[in-house]
């Protein structure tokens, strides 16, 4: 009864419970009626009937927060001291609250088991990192590289994410657990904006690159240039800190790319509309792709850029003599 609780040897206590119990037993059943055997037996009793709730109480996973279930459950102050003792639970009659007391105790445990779940994906993507690699061996313009693994990350992560929040244990912990769900929501949305923003840059890089073609679409070269700068800045940051959670939920990377991506699509649009006019200028262009009208339209000063294309826009001409002049 003076032991502190923290340190009741359970096992110990249920071995000695088991033999006062078959005592009893033997007592009742073996002397002549009398007043200490029934006495005994309660006694008995009671410390079996406290066994299950000692057990629960003992639940390594109890926290701060459950304890104060039990306190409200009891109507009691519970202050875990030295002074608390088992004849302390036996005072406050927990075992009158053996059943609610279990589930309890019940809940800490699925609530470790959603933490540990919880704490092996935030684990996980502390060493996720991003493949950043050089842009036609420049030296300082990157992009990303394969992200395969990296999208099986994080797929399997919010698969684990939904099932813990799904699970009706999670009341606990939903505030952290909806906190690295948002994490993981907002890479995921940023990654989908970043990686296209990187595919129309990459296409539109090579095209505004020709000064021709800056000459000719200026407005629509301005704004790429200034995208452009704003994605080179991005993964030289991301070069120097490549952890893929932490670039990827960077403040205000999502709503950069969703900008870029918008302008990217406006001067995309405005190309379409430019190449249309060459092609109502001449008509024979519309057998060229995009690229190869781009390409003649990239050296305006060489006109024999049109000489590998010559065999598409008409038949039987496989090349012009321009002559001398």
């Amino acid at each position: 009864r003076e032991t502190v609780f923290d340190r009741i040897d359970l096992p110990t206590m249920e071995a000695k419970m088991g033999r006062y119990t078959k005592l009893s037993t033997r007592l009742e059943r073996g002397l002549a009626p009398n007043k200490m055997s029934p006495k005994f037996a309660a006694k008995v009793d009671d410390y079996k009937n406290l066994l299950p709730v000692i057990n629960a109480l003992l639940n390594e996973s109890m926290k701060t927060r459950h304890w104060d279930k039990v306190q409200e459950l009891i109507g009691v102050p519970i202050v875990r001291d030295d002074a608390f003792t088992l004849q302390k639970i036996l005072d406050l009659k927990a075992p009158a609250h053996g059943d609610a007391i279990g589930l309890i105790s019940t809940e800490a445990t699925q609530e470790q088991a959603l933490e540990e779940m919880l704490h092996k994906v935030t684990a996980k993507w502390s060493d996720v990192c991003f493949s950043v690699v050089a842009y036609k061996e420049s030296k300082d313009t990157f992009i990303l590289g394969g992200i395969e693994e990296i999208m099986v990350a994080l797929e399997d992560s919010m698969v684990t994410m939904s099932t813990i929040m799904s699970s009706r244990f999670v009341k606990g912990i939903r505030e952290t657990v909806e906190k690295v769900e948002g994490q993981l929501g907002l890479f995921g949305e940023t990654l989908d904006e970043w990686l296209a923003v990187q595919k129309n840059w990459m296409y539109l890089e090579t095209i505004f690159s020709a000064p021709d073609i800056q000459r000719q679409l200026p407005a629509e070269a301005k704004q790429f240039f200034a995208v452009d700068k704003q994605f080179r800045d991005i993964m030289r940051k991301t070069k120097e800190n490549d952890n893929a959670l932490k670039a990827g939920t960077t403040p205000g990377y999502l709503a950069s790319f969703q900008k870029a991506n918008e302008t990217l699509d406006r001067i995309q649009k405005n190309l379409e509309d430019y190449l249309e006019t060459k092609r109502m200028a001449f008509p024979r262009f519309y057998f060229l792709s995009n690229d190869e009208l781009l390409e003649i339209l990239a050296q305006t000063k060489n006109v024999q850029a049109v000489q590998p294309h010559m065999s598409k826009c008409f038949d039987g001409i496989k090349a012009l003599d321009f002559g001398k002049d």
